[in-house]
């Protein structure tokens, strides 16, 4: 069984021999260019950025880690453009509940869809059927998603054709001519409009979690437009631009103004917090202090500037209750 190439999560299932075993998966990349010289392991634990050099190896030494036929070796070099499958457990089944995407447009090769809050667009180490992806395939949709949203980010998600249309379209995602505006439910109150203009980059080593992204003046250059909408004395209703395309970069840089947004489990809940939900350690206290189920993140429009076309996804009830 196939699917397309996606990060897994630093999670034992991950780690679990798979090659071989009928129920495996396999998930196919290409080796990108600031990968080229680097070992089968650097570049395995640069794609899937949670699981670090050490469980990296375990899953190369253990064979799920393959090009031409063959298991990788731990040591050897990767060339620019390389092939490789990595194999994995399914961790879910196709029959298991969730939510199902709203069709917003079907145009000129396009499939734009209102992405539920609770459902992730790739296979991961949580899920494999119960995706974006998943549900496009069950449905017999050929289209492939152009752009990632969190998983609890709800909202506009771009699908498009195999083909023409969708080298297009991804490369009009990664050339910035992709106009986005978010809505947001943050902790505090919001009285004037701001621009947060803060480069980012991958904590790492530097810190408990390895995928928080974090200030760092040799990082990458993020920008983004924040303006009030509503407050309610406690959290405030605020809608986001993002004139850059950073991972995690709204809810950094929000986070970093004092602003973290409401139910996000990393940044407004701290590191330590964050360990022990990926680890299955948190108290009923610990839970309690989650004051939403999901981060309350919304891609609320969406306009692709070359075509002209504009996508709009209604807020959600559940998130607009957040702050009165």
């Amino acid at each position: 069984m196939e699917r397309e190439p996606a990060a897994i999560d630093d999670d034992e299932q991950a780690l679990r021999p798979a090659f071989g075993d009928p129920r495996a998966v396999c998930l196919r990349w290409q080796v990108p260019p600031d990968c080229h010289g680097k070992t089968t392991v650097e570049a395995l634990a640069h794609k899937v950025r949670r699981l670090g050099v050490a469980r990296a190896r375990r899953v190369v030494e253990g064979g799920d880690l393959r090009v031409l036929g063959r298991p990788c070796d731990a040591g050897e070099r990767l060339t620019r453009g390389t092939v490789l499958e990595l194999w994995r457990l399914a961790p879910d089944a196709p029959e298991d509940a969730m939510p199902t995407p709203a069709v917003l447009a079907r145009a000129h090769g396009l499939l734009v869809v209102d992405k539920p809050g609770d459902l992730a667009v790739h296979p991961s180490a949580r899920y494999l059927h119960r995706t974006l992806t998943g549900w496009l395939f069950r449905q017999g949709l050929r289209a492939n998603p152009c752009h990632r949203l969190d998983r609890e980010t709800s909202g506009v998600l771009v699908c498009a054709e195999p083909g023409p249309v969708e080298a297009r379209t991804k490369g009009a995602f990664a050339a910035g001519r992709v106009d986005k505006e978010y809505l947001a439910v943050v902790r505090g109150v919001v009285q004037q409009p701001f621009v947060v203009n803060v480069p980012l980059a991958l904590q790492g080593e530097r810190g408990l979690v390895r995928i928080r992204m974090i200030a760092d003046a040799a990082g990458q250059a993020a920008v983004t437009e924040v303006e009030p909408v509503r407050t309610d004395g406690a959290r405030s209703l605020v809608r986001c631009r993002p004139r850059t395309g950073r991972q995690h970069q709204l809810r950094a840089h929000l986070s970093h103004a004092g602003f973290p947004i409401v139910g996000d489990k990393l940044y407004a809940m701290g590191d330590a917090w964050f360990d022990a939900f990926t680890r299955r350690a948190l108290t009923d206290d610990d839970r309690k202090a989650l004051d939403a189920p999901r981060q309350a993140l919304h891609a609320a429009r969406l306009t692709l500037l070359d075509e002209r076309l504009t996508f709009e996804a209604p807020f959600p009830a559940e998130l607009a209750a957040l702050v009165a």
